[in-house]
C-alpha cells in the first residue's frame, strides 16, 4: 500500500517542474506516509512534523474566526518558495507540495486537487495504520 502511495506521489511531482518537495502527511503525528525531493537539502519528512501543527492551529483558529467556513488549503509564501498544504479535514493525512516561486501558483493548486482524490482512496488504511 505504501508502495503504491509513494508511485502517485512521484507521478504527481513530475507533473510540474517547479515542484522540489511533495508529501502525504497524517495530521496527528505529522509522519510522513510517502514523500519526494528534487533537492538533498529538503527533507520533507523532517518539514512534516512542523506542518503537522500548523494544520492543527490553522482547523482551531478558522473555527474561533470563521466556523462556517472551510479551509481549501494552506499557502505560505517565502521570497523564493510556495508552500502549500491541502488538507480535507473528513482526512486522516494532508498534501504537502513546496515549489519554486516562479511556479505557476494556480497550477501547483489544481495538480493537488486533481491527486487528492486519488490519495482520498487511502484513508482507511491510515485510520487503520497511523491513528
Amino acid at each position: 500500500m505504501i508502495k503504491l502511495l509513494q508511485n502517485l506521489i512521484d507521478q504527481m511531482s513530475t507533473e510540474l517542474p517547479g515542484i522540489l518537495a511533495a508529501a502525504v502527511v497524517t495530521v496527528e503525528e505529522g509522519m510522513s506516509i510517502a514523500e519526494v525531493s528534487r533537492r538533498e537539502d529538503i527533507e520533507p519528512a523532517v518539514a512534516a512534523a512542523y506542518l503537522a501543527s500548523i494544520v492543527k492551529s490553522n482547523a482551531k483558529a478558522i473555527s474561533l474566526l470563521a466556523d462556517d467556513e472551510i479551509v481549501e488549503d494552506i499557502l505560505i509564501t517565502t521570497s523564493n518558495y510556495h508552500f502549500i498544504i491541502r488538507h480535507d479535514d473528513k482526512q486522516p493525512f494532508f498534501i504537502f507540495v513546496m515549489t519554486t516561486k516562479d511556479e505557476w501558483l494556480a497550477k501547483a493548486r489544481m495538480l493537488i486537487k486533481k491527486y487528492e482524490t486519488q490519495f482520498a482512496g487511502f484513508a482507511s488504511y491510515f485510520e487503520k495504520n497511523y491513528q
